[in-house]
């Protein structure tokens, strides 16, 4: 491909109190081989020094252009770099990550190549703080596998799939279709369930590493206990089974089971002293496994271990988290 016939890329970065991690960010976006890029820093109200950060990068290269916004989280910056963005191709980075040199140009390649393709994904690795490698793909041998619209839908709801934004190239047509989903804490899955009937063409997933996640704070642990967090997901899992239902019934029973599992997820941290009458989503959710029970014990997808703590949890949950604590302090593990 001849370097004039490059189209523009627009790169959008939220930005909110990450002046620790920012400069190893935009450093690895602009070292990027795909030279044609417009970088979009969305400063989302940060308090630290993130905003001088953005300026001083600013001024050394032109295609980086800072826009200032009152906070309203990650959803609604991303939503604002959709309508600000200049370029044919629209990509994600998160702030606290870094990007291979070669990441946009081969995603932009493939599209360019493959041109009924709204989207391509390639494969990333997390690192603890300090950079250890937590977790790598298990194949990068560069290989193409295409999955079918209905493939890449029950990779996601079996946790299989990669839900996330970032490792991905959109053309920018296509997701200005669409915007995120504003104070949702889930907000990628969420949007890819509405995306899923417009990928009829299918999800090209390039097995090369290109993208590195950095697990620091909530991403490491997800923080301090958010129950909107789980409430969100929770809306993500009827949406995904709803969506299983009515379009892809040869996959209901997984659509099922990933109900279950965010279910058993949210059981399992929600602290003992929230599960109480009054917390509205904990009596729901107890609800909804309860009247799960022969759907736990016939499910193919959930294991042996799954349907013990769903059937235990579902019987008292509670005690059974009570119980679990201080089995865990005897054996010195909390």
């Amino acid at each position: 491909m001849e370097e004039q016939e490059r189209k523009l890329i627009t790169v959008i970065i939220p930005v909110y109190n990450k002046s620790e991690y920012l400069r190893t960010c935009l450093d690895s976006v602009l070292a990027q081989s795909h030279e044609e890029l417009e970088i979009l820093l969305v400063d989302d109200g940060s308090t630290d020094d993130s905003p001088a950060i953005c300026e001083e990068y600013a001024k050394k290269d032109a295609r980086v252009r800072v826009i200032r916004k009152e906070n309203g989280g990650a959803s609604s910056a991303r939503n604002l770099g959709i309508v600000e963005a200049k370029g044919d191709f629209i990509g994600f980075v998160d702030a606290d990550d870094w990007i291979e040199p070669d990441m946009y140009r081969t995603l932009y390649e493939y599209l360019a190549d493959n041109r009924t393709f709204a989207c391509a994904q390639l494969m990333s690795r997390n690192f603890a703080e300090d950079g250890t490698l937590v977790l790598a793909p298990k194949n990068a041998d560069g290989s193409v596998a295409v999955l079918t619209e209905e493939e890449y839908f029950r990779q996601l709801i079996l946790h299989e799939g990669d839900s996330s934004f970032c490792t991905k190239l959109f053309r920018t047509e296509f997701i200005r279709e669409f915007r995120f989903k504003e104070g949702h804490k889930n907000e990628d899955f969420e949007l890819l369930l509405r995306m899923m009937p417009k990928l009829s063409d299918g999800v090209p997933t390039l097995a090369i590493v290109g993208y590195n996640i950095r697990l620091s704070g909530e991403s490491a642990t997800r923080g301090t206990y958010r129950q909107q967090f789980y409430e969100d997901m929770m809306y993500n899992a009827f949406t995904a089974c709803r969506i299983a239902r009515d379009h892809y019934p040869e996959y209901l029973e997984e659509g099922k089971r990933f109900r279950l599992v965010q279910a058993l997820d949210f059981l399992l941290h929600i602290p003992i002293e929230e599960m109480k009458p009054e917390n509205s989503f904990y009596m729901r959710i107890v609800r909804f496994v309860k009247s799960e029970k022969h759907e736990i014990a016939k499910n193919r997808y959930l294991n042996s271990r799954q349907k013990c703590y769903l059937k235990l949890l579902a019987a008292s949950p509670k005690r059974v988290r009570e119980i679990h604590r201080k089995t865990m302090k005897m054996r010195g593990i909390v």
